[in-house]
């Protein structure tokens, strides 16, 4: 049970960043969040881990995990008329994660959790509401390629590292490759809410949130914590009504409860449903 405990911190620190995300976006453009939530995040990690890890593959690393990922996440949601079709369409990562895998690592998936993976999936974007497909929701799906790039990645080449110096280099080696995106659609209120809860965001969804993802990837496999962190959109719809007032629509309650039956079948083990591909 204690290897399931890093994978639930990432549903609980990454679902509740939603609604805090929200706020914060009141104050600030994207860019701008996630440079002051990359920066906060790194800086954190730096002083607790006494230092960094640093080197070629940990700068592509950090690119592919980070750089690129969160790119590629803010033009999904800026470029769509549903952002939150755009951000779930991120969480298609474990169906990629899964090929990578089955190429890279010769790992063989059972016919249960395809099944899974898959209404895990459809229940995530039904829940986002409206299913028109554009250019900011293809590249949010190419942002879950890029995600499930960098969590093989990291489990190929990384994985003996220091969880909590590698994670401080990821995040402030990232901030130089967004500084120059701030001008695009740049806007900024100066307002202490706006300010607290960009750090806030910085403390938990970044430094605390990766931290938890890479242990996760390390204790669990790449595939069953990818899987599994389908949870997020679900549950982030529960904490905006705790944080924000937001009422679930019966739509995001019934995708929800696809998801988590999805998430249940990526996880049962039953010899009768062991076939392989």
């Amino acid at each position: 049970m204690r290897q399931y405990l890093p994978i639930l911190g990432v549903i609980l620190v990454w679902s509740s960043a939603y609604p805090l995300i929200k706020i914060a976006l009141q104050y600030m453009s994207p860019i701008i969040l996630a440079t002051i939530r990359l920066l906060v995040g790194g800086l954190i990690l730096l002083i607790y881990g006494k230092g960094i890890i640093y080197g070629l593959k940990e700068f592509i690393g950090s690119l592919l995990n980070v750089a690129i990922f969160i790119i590629l996440l803010n033009l999904g949601v800026l470029l769509s008329p549903n952002p939150a079709l755009s951000a779930t369409l991120i969480y298609t990562q474990p169906v990629f994660v899964a090929i990578f895998s089955y190429f890279i690592f010769k790992e063989k998936i059972g016919i249960l959790k395809i099944i899974g993976i898959i209404i895990a999936i459809l229940g995530a974007i039904i829940a986002s509401g409206n299913l028109e497909v554009n250019i900011g929701a293809l590249i949010s799906l190419l942002g879950g390629v890029i995600w499930a790039a960098g969590t093989i990645y990291y489990r190929k080449y990384l994985i003996k590292e220091d969880v909590i110096k590698l994670n401080s280099f990821f995040a402030l080696s990232s901030v130089p490759v967004l500084i120059p995106l701030i001008p695009f659609q740049f806007y900024f209120k100066a307002s202490l809410e706006g300010i607290v809860v960009a750090i806030i965001i910085g403390i938990t969804a970044q430094a605390l949130g990766f931290i938890f993802w890479f242990l996760s990837v390390k204790n669990l496999g790449a595939f069953k914590a990818s899987s599994i962190s389908l949870l997020v959109p679900a549950l982030s719809y529960f904490f905006s009504y705790i944080i924000l007032g937001d009422m679930p629509t019966l739509i995001e309650i019934i995708g929800s409860f696809l998801v988590l039956l999805g998430v249940l079948f990526t996880n049962l083990k039953i010899s009768n449903f062991s076939s392989r591909f």
